[in-house]
């Protein structure tokens, strides 16, 4: 079985799609009066920047493991309740930072979350795999913000190798 790259670099039609649909997110969610859940507070710059780059990490996961984006979003003023992707797959995106990790809020879709990091310019990690299907208190941290809810912390090191995905689904 030939191996799944590890490193993707977007097109520019692909990063158009990824602002188109982070667009459309942002909208009906606006029409809904909703925002980002979970006690998010980073304001209109940060949660439209936050929102592309959730697309974007999404659309390069699409491409790593050649597999169909819908564009998922709600248009029925209800909020969104699928995976990201088919076989419970949830993309998590990230800056590159020096410490990047795996975040999972309690209470989140049970799935395979995969961790997606943006490497400049376009170019995306992916990093591993983890399997959320239940509640895991030994990993709740506020990461030293007691003012935020505490969220579920998977080191780098503890995620799955991400070839070895398709096997499990």
């Amino acid at each position: 079985m030939e191996k799944m790259e590890r490193k993707i670099k977007l097109t520019p039609f692909e990063v158009e799609l990824a602002f188109e649909n982070s667009t459309r997110r942002y909208i009906s969610n606006l029409k809904q009066g909703k925002g980002f859940s979970y006690g998010y507070t980073g304001g209109f710059e940060k949660t439209i920047t936050d929102s592309v780059l959730g697309s974007l990490g999404e659309i390069a996961w699409a491409k790593a493991s050649n597999t169909f984006f819908n564009n998922s979003y709600s248009d029925s003023y209800a909020r969104y309740t699928d995976s990201d992707f088919q076989n419970n797959i949830e993309i998590r995106t990230q800056n590159k930072k020096d410490y990047n990790f795996l975040l999972i809020r309690p209470g989140e879709k049970k799935g395979k979350y995969i961790l997606v990091v943006h490497d400049g310019k376009f170019n995306f990690s992916m990093m591993g795999w983890f399997p959320f299907y239940k509640e895991m208190p030994e990993r709740l941290s506020d990461f030293g913000h007691p003012n935020r809810p505490a969220a579920y912390k998977v080191e780098v090191k503890e995620l799955y190798d991400i070839n070895e995905l398709k096997k499990n689904e």
